[in-house]
C-alpha cells in the first residue's frame, strides 16, 4: 500500500507578493493558538481517511516560518499524540522566508523534526524582489541561507524567471548565486499570471515589463544546462535535486499516493479517486473546528470540505498531468491496467507525432518527454489526453 503525506496550509503573510494566487491573510491579525488547535482538531477528525501510514508532512502557505517557537512545538506534538506517540516521517518539510530564519527557529524547527527546508529566495537581484513586492532583498536571502545551513542537511530554494525588469543576464547572476550557495534542491517557476492578482492587474495596464518569449526560453536553457553541469537532476520539469535529494513529499504526489490536507484551501486525495478541498475561508474554518462542541464529521454530521469523485477520465487526464511533468516519465503498461488497451492506443497514437519529432521518447514501455519536449510540455499533455 502506498504511504501517505500530511500537508498543512498556513493561512498568514506579512504581506501579498502581488503574482501569488494562495490564499493566506494578513499576519497581523493571525491567531495563532486558535489556528493550532483548529489543525489538531481537523486532524482528529479526519485522520481516519488516511488507510496509510504518514511518512512525508509538509508545511506550507501562506508562511509557516511566522508561526511563534512555541505554537509550532504545540502543533508537532499534536500531531504526534495522534498518531499514538510513535510516527516514523522520512522527510518534514518546512517553507520559510528569508526574513523569518532566526537561530531561535532553526533550533526549534531541528528539535521538532524538521528535516528539509524550502526557502523562497526568487531572484538575488534586489529591483527584480522589489518589483514583486516581497519582502525580502538579495543579502537576506544569503544570510538566511546561511543560518540553515548550520542546522540542516537538506535545503530547496526556489528561482522564478520572467519576472518585472528581468534579463537574461540578471538571471544568470541569480543561477549563479545559486550555485554559489550549493543547495540541495533548487525549484525554477516561470512566472504565471494568475486571475485576480495583482500582477495580472499592472500587466494588463501597462505598468511593468516583463521578459518575452525567447528570453524565458533562453532563462530556463541557462538554468538547465549550469544545473547539469553542477551535478544536478532535472526529475520534475520545474525540480532538480542533488543524487538522492528529490522532493520525497511532492514525488508522492505526482505518482498519485495519497494524502491528507489540513487547514482553509487545502487539498486531500485518497489514492483512488476522492479528492476532497477545503473552503478558502479562514472565519469558517476556526470557527468550524473551534466551537465548543465542534462538528465531528466521525459521527456522521455535516463537514468542511467538499468532496469530488472522479471519474475514469478524469482520472486518466491526471496521470497523464503529473506523469508526464516527471523525467522518468510515464509506464505505460501502468496505464493500459488502469485504464484499458483501448486508451493505451488512443495515447500512443496521440503520442506519435511528437515521438517522430523528438519531443516526446517512447521505448515500448515508458513514454516521456525529451529534453527540447520539455519546453512545449503544455501543448504536448493537452494533445496527448485528447
Amino acid at each position: 500500500m502506498k504511504q501517505s503525506g500530511l500537508y498543512i496550509h498556513v493561512p498568514y503573510c506579512r504581506s501579498k507578493c502581488i503574482y501569488c494566487d494562495f490564499y493566506s491573510g494578513g499576519a497581523s491579525c493571525a491567531d495563532w493558538q486558535q489556528l493550532t488547535k483548529a489543525l489538531l482538531k481537523e486532524l482528529h477528525i479526519r485522520r481516519r481517511e488516511l488507510k496509510s501510514s504518514v511518512a512525508t508532512i509538509y508545511i506550507g502557505g501562506g508562511t509557516p516560518s511566522l508561526i511563534p517557537c512555541d505554537e509550532f512545538r504545540h502543533l508537532v506534538n499534536g500531531i504526534t499524540l495522534e498518531f499514538g506517540g510513535s510516527i516514523h516521517i522520512s522527510e518534514f518539510t518546512i517553507e520559510v522566508n528569508p526574513e523569518d530564519v532566526t537561530e531561535d527557529k532553526c533550533r526549534v524547527w531541528r528539535d521538532c523534526g524538521v528535516n528539509r527546508v524550502s526557502m523562497g529566495c526568487q531572484s538575488f537581484v534586489d529591483s527584480e524582489l522589489l518589483a514583486v513586492k516581497r519582502r525580502h532583498n538579495s543579502k537576506s536571502s544569503i544570510d538566511g541561507y546561511g543560518v540553515l545551513r548550520e542546522y540542516f542537511d537538506n535545503i530547496s530554494i526556489d528561482l522564478m524567471y520572467g519576472l518585472p525588469g528581468q534579463s537574461v543576464e540578471s538571471w544568470r547572476e541569480s543561477v549563479s548565486v545559486a550555485m554559489d550557495m550549493r543547495p540541495e534542491h533548487l525549484s525554477a517557476y516561470s512566472l504565471m499570471f494568475e486571475e485576480g492578482t495583482a500582477l495580472s492587474v499592472l500587466r494588463d495596464k501597462g505598468r511593468l515589463n516583463f521578459p518575452n518569449e525567447d528570453e524565458c526560453l533562453a532563462m530556463w536553457r541557462i538554468l538547465s544546462e549550469r544545473l547539469r553541469k553542477e551535478g544536478y537532476c532535472q526529475y520534475e520539469i520545474s525540480n532538480y535535486a542533488l543524487p538522492g535529494k528529490e522532493s520525497v513529499h511532492n514525488s508522492r504526489y505526482w505518482y498519485g499516493n495519497p494524502y491528507l490536507g489540513l487547514g482553509p484551501s487545502a487539498h486531500s486525495y485518497d489514492g483512488i479517486d476522492i479528492r476532497r478541498s477545503n473552503p478558502n475561508d479562514l472565519k469558517r474554518y476556526l470557527s468550524f473546528y473551534c466551537a465548543d462542541s465542534p462538528t465531528d464529521t466521525a459521527v456522521g454530521n455535516s463537514v468542511f470540505y467538499e468532496e469530488e469523485h472522479l471519474s475514469k477520465e478524469e482520472l486518466a487526464e491526471e496521470m497523464l498531468i503529473t506523469r508526464m511533468r516527471l523525467a522518468a516519465g510515464m509506464d505505460t503498461t501502468e496505464y493500459e491496467g488502469r485504464f484499458g488497451i483501448l486508451d493505451k492506443q488512443r495515447l500512443i497514437n496521440n503520442a506519435r507525432p511528437f515521438i517522430d519529432n523528438g519531443d516526446l521518447i517512447y521505448d515500448g514501455v515508458l513514454l516521456k518527454l525529451s529534453h527540447k519536449g520539455i519546453m512545449v510540455s503544455d501543448e504536448i499533455i493537452l494533445a496527448l489526453s485528447m
